[in-house]
């Protein structure tokens, strides 16, 4: 029996691009002589079932794709209550669920990282909507206007940049009010949105909760209160992860969050999304997980040392220039 299962959506990525990439990722497998089996999803959530199932069958799972295929693939690794490892190959437009526990948007290395066999505990998050619908996540749980664009996104046939659908939300947007109860703080008021982050970045490399680690033990909640102009205009700064300090960027950190309306009858409430996954429109209730989950990983956090090669410093570090 092959060691890995590695599940991938065909339907994914950019026709030619995927199935290259999927070639590619074959190569150096190959190459590295890893033992694997691979499956392809059918349907939406489908990548929950086979992870799920082919845990319990003895497998280690890898979601190749994109943030949507490793966010199913870890859920389902995470609910089948066995304890077998996860990984990722990163193939998508935004791979920051990978990114999040230090693997790079490079095929051949995430093929290395798997030969390589090391693991590492990592902080979860768990969101449950006043509805019933329940998700684990690695990266960002958020609501407002960064998740209109992420439905927008999703549901996309062209166009299909998270650049793109901003600008397509960006002209009807109204703030709204919303009630943020955390541990020990209590927020009220308007919000373009709220970004409740286990690991740092969104979108594709942008960095609105840059402080947010995976391994400290609870989110760090970030409420944009920015004219949605303006908002557009620091979209450069998310990604060279200078967003921070900001006077209208309230940070707190909190071990259990719930977002709410400020008003309860409020016709057409925020929806919430995590790792680029639509949940429904709040109310919902978000946990930290402390080491919640083992995932395969690189020793150290090669984003982080990436990102400083590039910048000159750690994305979570704030005193620059």
């Amino acid at each position: 029996m092959e060691d890995y299962a590695i599940i991938h959506n065909p339907a994914a990525g950019k026709g030619k691009k995927e199935k290259k990439d999927i070639e590619f990722m074959k190569k150096c497998l190959g190459e590295l002589n890893v033992s694997y089996k691979l499956f392809e999803t059918e349907y939406v959530r489908h990548a929950i079932e086979l992870g799920s199932n082919l845990v319990k069958d003895g497998y280690r799972v890898i979601g190749a794709g994109g943030d949507g295929t490793c966010n199913e693939v870890m859920n389902g690794a995470i609910t089948s209550n066995t304890g077998a490892l996860c990984g990722f190959i990163p193939m998508g437009s935004g791979n920051d669920i990978p990114a999040a526990i230090g693997i790079l948007p490079d095929i051949k290395r995430a093929c290395e990282i798997i030969a390589e066999g090391k693991s590492g505990k990592s902080d979860i998050g768990f969101a449950k909507t006043d509805t019933g619908i329940q998700r684990y996540f690695l990266g960002i749980g958020s609501q407002g206007f960064d998740s209109d664009v992420t439905r927008r996104f999703n549901e996309a046939k062209r166009g299909k940049s998270y650049v793109t659908q901003t600008l397509k939300a960006l002209l009807p947007w109204k703030n709204k009010q919303i009630k943020v109860t955390m541990d020990n703080d209590v927020y009220e008021g308007y919000a373009n949105c709220l970004a409740c982050a286990n690991g740092p970045s969104y979108g594709g490399f942008m960095y609105i909760c840059q402080k947010a680690r995976v391994d400290d033990g609870f989110f760090h909640v970030n409420i944009v209160d920015i004219g949605k102009f303006k908002l557009l205009r620091h979209f450069n700064r998310m990604y060279k992860a200078t967003l921070l300090p900001h006077p209208n960027i309230y940070e707190y950190t909190s071990k259990k969050v719930r977002v709410e309306m400020l008003n309860s009858e409020e016709p057409n409430p925020y929806i919430s999304q995590v790792d680029g996954e639509i949940l429904d429109q709040v109310p919902v209730n978000y946990e930290c997980i402390k080491d919640g989950f083992e995932f395969i990983r690189p020793e150290i956090d090669e984003v982080a040392e990436a990102f400083k090669k590039e910048h000159g410093r750690y994305f979570w570090e704030c005193n620059y220039d």
